[in-house]
């Protein structure tokens, strides 16, 4: 099982306006001979979506069937991937921005950063927050539920390709299943935690 196992990465870049960081995995010669083979395994590479062509092309559409992956209260409740499964809700954010989309798919502390897959297992965005509930509950007397921001895909590409990275474009079209989805994101996202 490699739920407990740490890789130490670099700080590349931030747009903190879209809470994005870029992270680069330390060098191979750097890390020990434990977090060698635990790369090789997981099949780890600098900036998957860049290099792998992960992000859709076309923004989200209104309706759209998606999945989110993560790791919802961190190590609290397991170390282990979540999926869950929702519809876009609205193709703007909070306070109508175009960078970003509204979803009705559970979103919890931990989430953020994670991925978020369109039907096919194209990543459509990436997980950004959920709506500030009791804040929302003190401001208009009732309580919010199923209110998560994702990032567009394209403003991930943006944040990419100014962080000097080539972004190719992922066009998959044959849909999967849900447990299909489960499984690529179980292979491309990790439990990003801060130590230091």
């Amino acid at each position: 099982d490699n739920a407990n196992k740490q890789v130490p990465a670099e700080l590349i870049n931030t747009d903190r306006s879209n809470d994005l960081a870029l992270l680069k995995l330390s060098t191979l010669e750097m890390a020990s001979t434990e977090s060698k083979s635990l790369i090789q395994k997981l099949g780890i590479v600098v900036v998957p979506l860049a290099s792998k062509g992960l992000l859709r092309s076309e923004d989200v559409k209104l309706g759209e069937k998606v999945l989110v992956a993560g790791y919802p209260f961190g190590e609290l409740f397991s170390n282990t991937i979540k999926v869950t499964s929702g519809i876009v809700s609205a193709t703007r954010g909070a306070g109508d921005d175009s960078g970003q989309f509204q979803l009705d798919a559970a979103v919890q502390p931990g989430n953020s950063g994670g991925p978020i897959y369109d039907s096919s297992g194209n990543i459509v965005g990436v997980v950004i927050s959920q709506l500030d509930k009791l804040k929302m509950a003190k401001a208009i007397g009732s309580l919010p539920e199923n209110v998560n921001f994702g990032i567009k895909a394209s403003t991930v590409r943006q944040f990419l390709m100014s962080s000097g990275l080539p972004s190719k474009k992922s066009e998959q079209t044959e849909e999967k299943s849900t447990q299909q989805l489960a499984e690529i994101a179980k292979n491309q996202a990790l439990m990003v935690m801060c130590l230091q």
